[in-house]
């Protein structure tokens, strides 16, 4: 079978671009056969090992055989075919229409590749209508040695040092690529990189920067440069944020670094590099200089000046908020300390210029003042985890901190009628609420969300925020993120979410404990005591206020009020201590006089009084185990 290659050419494409694009261009190798799928600045390229030569033979279903008499001959017509040429299949009728030779084919097929390819960031550049990347500047397309109909044969090679090349074949285009100073392969390309790097010394190169670099030069080159040793006294995130974020470069020791370059000669290609990352280090420098001139303390000043989020005041007054929530959550003198200054940096120069350093230059300027090493981490580490595997703090204040920062955001964007909704949350409060149940979870962190929320809310109010909504739903927003992170099945996390239980690391682990107890007898008598009384009484009316024990005078009713009596109070105390399997044990107990209360008690008395207190004894049993969970989101 012969082999094909598509190559769609282009100026030089965003690392990004060249992502969304081997992704959707995996999709399309699926359809055609086994090869792979080559990405690159200046190209996106299919090559298909071996593709069929037709198309496969496609039925076309028409009308029941039944409606021959009526539709036969009109869709017949539409196909293009006679009456007679009709086939029946499973009672219908149809056509089975040949499949197309591929080399007739192509044309429509390749096409239609590159008009659905989409991408995050698009231009329409011509009058053709077709939106892409960038500019699409050429497209090869060979079936073997045929240039496919409609299509150049012909690639580009490097665009400083070749110019069309021949592709002879589909089978020749990586061997008239390279000899163009061009590699099609990202792997090889990868490969070319690392490889430079270790000779320089650094075996485990920023992931995120070398994702980016390999799609940044067709024939990579590793190269090293250096800077003055006098930028050396900017804290070491800052040099390495210029090197990585703004540049791309790889930082090595002292004030070197490695850089991939795209060809040219290698002592001028160097020396502009380095210019431009001194250039950047010394904006920096003054920057940096300006900030130490002020100290953090003045800068805390300003920045309690600045808006923190339109209607909900400054950052003065999220600063305040912040030390009542790490008050809230048991910090100590640092916590509060660290929380007073953990905004200050929003001050500073610096971070205009290094925004992804918040927190780590405010922790820099703190050491600078003489702060405690405590303190200092904290502000450090009050954004973490940033991502939903990123590090957590290692320090028991940063947690704490971090802890109330989300906290305090979350009922910010909620009070402000700014919750997420589908896939839209500009304000990363998802990220937030992962991040906490991660605090919790991993972090060992005591946190009642609910409870820390509405303290944020209430000091909210007390500061003459403009709230458009409450925020009482931040705690169940955060806990639906459980739902995702545990291998208990989901049923259960709702049912512990439903459970008396407040603490977020507590209610994830009832959950893990009622799922690994689901298959026990205990599980199944509590759940039976839970599901009997709530299908009955929960859904009926005139359900008493209160039990009132004198209206009871069946044994079997009495019996089931001493078991609920001596129930609750062991399974609430389990539940404080976090002893789940014996709450379960305790809930189990209500099942036997539950069963006898159904075998002996009409519950639906004649006497209003007495049904209704038999409905609310029956609600009580349901709420006794239901501070366990809610029993009715599990499937039995």
């Amino acid at each position: 079978m012969p082999s094909l290659l598509f190559e769609i050419g282009c100026e030089e494409l965003p690392a990004s671009a060249c992502a969304e694009a081997e992704e959707q261009l995996r999709s399309e190798l699926a359809k055609l056969g086994k090869g792979s799928v080559l990405v690159g600045p200046r190209r996106l390229v299919l090559l298909v090992d071996d593709v069929p030569e037709r198309e496969p033979d496609e039925w076309v279903k028409g009308p029941p055989e039944t409606l021959r008499e009526k539709a036969a001959e009109g869709f017949a017509k539409k196909q293009g075919v006679g009456v007679g040429d009709l086939e029946v299949r499973d009672g219908f009728l149809g056509l089975l229409v040949p499949g197309r030779p591929l080399l007739e084919a192509l044309p429509e097929r390749l096409n239609e590749i590159v008009r659905g390819l989409a991408f995050s960031k698009s231009m329409r550049w011509d009058d053709s209508g077709l939106r892409f990347a960038r500019p699409v500047r050429w497209l090869c397309a060979k079936l073997d040695d045929r240039t496919v109909e409609g299509f150049g044969g012909s690639s580009y090679g490097h665009r400083f040092t070749h110019g069309e090349v021949p592709v002879p074949s589909a089978r020749e285009y990586l061997e008239a690529l390279r000899a163009a100073d061009v590699e099609p392969d990202p792997d090889a390309r990868l490969n070319t990189i690392a490889q430079g790097l270790r000779k320089l010394g650094l075996a485990e190169p920023n992931p995120k920067v070398l994702s980016e670099v390999v799609h940044l030069a067709e024939w990579p080159t590793v190269l090293e440069g250096a800077f003055d040793e006098r930028f050396l006294s900017l804290p070491r995130r800052v040099i390495e944020t210029a090197m990585e974020s703004h540049q791309r470069y790889f930082p090595l020791e002292g004030n070197r670094f490695a850089f991939v370059a795209n060809g040219g000669d290698p002592a001028t290609v160097t020396a502009g590099n380095e210019g431009v990352l001194e250039g950047r280090l010394e904006d920096a420098s003054f920057t940096f200089e300006r900030d130490i001139a002020k100290g953090v303390e003045r800068l805390a000043e300003e920045s309690a000046r600045i808006t923190f989020v339109a209607g909900a005041g400054s950052y003065g007054d999220k600063v305040a908020r912040l030390e009542a929530l790490v008050d809230e959550l048991g910090g100590g003198d640092a916590s509060r300390e660290a929380a007073r200054l953990a905004k200050a940096d929003q001050a500073a120069e610096l971070v205009r210029e290094f925004p992804d350093l918040e927190g780590h230059i405010g922790a820099e300027y703190a050491r600078l003042a003489g702060f405690p090493e405590a303190v200092c981490a904290a502000i450090d580490e009050q954004y973490l985890p940033d991502s939903a595997g990123g590090p957590l703090p290692e320090t028991e204040t940063g947690r704490v901190l971090a802890a109330a920062d989300k906290v305090d955001s979350l009922t910010v964007a909620f009070a402000l009628g700014q919750r997420p909704t589908g896939s839209r949350d500009p304000y990363g409060l998802r990220r937030a609420g992962i991040g906490l149940c991660r605090l919790a979870l991993e972090g060992n962190l005591e946190l009642d969300v609910a409870a820390l929320s509405a303290r944020a809310h209430e000091l909210l109010v007390d500061q003459g925020a403009e709230l458009k909504d409450d925020a009482s739903d931040v705690a169940g927003f955060v806990e639906e993120r459980l739902e995702g992170m545990l291998e208990a099945p989901v049923e259960f996390v709702r049912a512990a979410r439903a459970s008396g239980v407040m603490e977020l690391g507590a209610i994830a682990r009832l959950a893990e404990a009622l799922a690994a107890a689901a298959d026990t007898e205990e599980f199944e008598h509590a759940y039976v005591a839970y599901d009997r009384a709530n299908r009955l009484a929960g859904k009926s009316d005139g359900v008493a206020a209160e039990l009132d024990p004198k209206l009871a005078t069946d044994e079997a009713e009495l019996a089931l009020i001493a078991a609920v009596a001596g129930a609750s109070p062991k399974i609430a105390a389990a539940l404080e201590a976090r002893e789940f399997d014996d709450a379960l044990a305790a809930a189990a107990e209500l099942r036997a006089p539950v069963d006898r209360f159904f075998d002996e008690v009409l519950v639906m008395a004649d006497d209003a009084q007495v049904r209704a207190n038999r409905l609310r004894l029956l609600l009580d049993v349901r709420d006794a185990v239901g501070a366990l969970g809610d029993f009715a989101q599990i499937p039995r």
